[in-house]
């Protein structure tokens, strides 16, 4: 079996002309889902046109000469520090495997090149079933899942520190950050679990399901793993986002009661102030020796009493 070289800045690859054969569209066009057309004329057209954007559903479609799968799975944005959906799309025939994504995943770069420029390494050179090989792709897709929960981990220790450290506006936006990255990424992972039950339950008229059957459970289960995982990340920015909001309102509250005191201390100054200020003819005081110092001596005792009196009830 003699892999097919192809240059990199091509966006298609076949891998394999014997028993198997694995070809990767990367970015697919109408041209090159015309060229699969050619290659396999009993694939749908409505089937192909999912290859396209917008992102679809995950889902399984049993066709009569194949299978066709969708699943999402999250990739991080290391420029903007955030967690986005990518959609793989599979076609899973007797003795094909087809493979559409929308750019560059890292894992299926590997494996392409794996069975292109190292055929020992590839799953092509010791198999004769398609579903084996999607099984390598999707498994492989959803280890690479495991990475990213360790840097949402890493992000709410940090978030963490920093709550308590230097509560703000920044604070803010990263608990908004790593809370859209926790929802993205569950989102892109729910579907996975039910999809690959119907394809197990669909498959069997295609493929012996009951010898992949353990396969496919192992890659349920890392699947059931990080959405066990992506739940406490959940319970656990909730809970920062809940403690935040407390912080805010608790600096809020004693803000508020600073500027009441304050008020409260000032307003008897103003109205004593504004009593001597009346031009009533038997004002007391007035035209007395030292009344200037004696009304301000009365402001001054009422503001001291003021503040003694709020002290006394711990407002201050």
């Amino acid at each position: 079996m003699s892999p097919q070289k192809k240059s990199k800045k091509k966006k298609w690859e076949s891998m394999g002309e014997g028993p198997v054969t694995w070809i990767n569209v990367e970015t697919p066009t109408f041209e090159s889902l015309d060229r699969l057309k050619e290659r396999y004329p009993f694939l749908l057209d409505i089937d192909l046109k999912d290859c396209l954007p917008p992102f679809q559903r995950p889902k399984l479609l049993a066709r009569e000469k194949y299978l066709f799968m969708v699943l999402l799975f999250p990739v991080y944005d290391q420029k903007q520090r955030a967690i986005r959906p990518y959609e793989v799309d599979f076609f899973i025939g007797k003795d094909f495997l087809i493979t559409s994504h929308a750019g560059t995943h890292e894992t299926i770069s590997e494996l392409t090149h794996e069975c292109s420029e190292h055929e020992g390494h590839c799953l092509l050179q010791s198999t004769t079933d398609p579903l084996r090989l999607a099984h390598d792709v999707v498994h492989g897709l959803t280890v690479s899942c495991f990475p990213m929960i360790t840097t949402v981990s890493n992000d709410l220790l940090t978030l963490e520190e920093k709550l308590f450290r230097e509560p703000g506006g920044n604070v803010v936006r990263e608990i908004l950050r790593v809370r859209s990255n926790i929802l993205t990424f569950r989102k892109t992972m729910q579907g996975h679990d039910s999809t690959i039950e119907r394809l197990l339950i669909r498959g069997k008229n295609l493929f012996d399901i009951e010898a992949l059957r353990a396969h496919y459970d192992d890659v349920r289960a890392h699947g059931r793993e990080i959405c066990d995982f992506l739940n406490n990340d959940k319970d656990t920015i909730d809970a920062l986002y809940d403690s935040h909001l407390s912080l805010i309102s608790h600096h809020t509250n004693q803000e508020i009661k600073t500027l009441t005191a304050l008020a409260f201390t000032i307003f008897p100054m103003t109205l004593v102030a504004a009593i001597f200020a009346m031009r009533a003819e038997h004002m007391p005081f007035i035209g007395q020796p030292n009344d200037f110092w004696i009304m301000t001596g009365i402001i001054f005792g009422t503001m001291v009493a003021i503040v003694l009196f709020l002290k006394v009830k711990k407002w201050l």
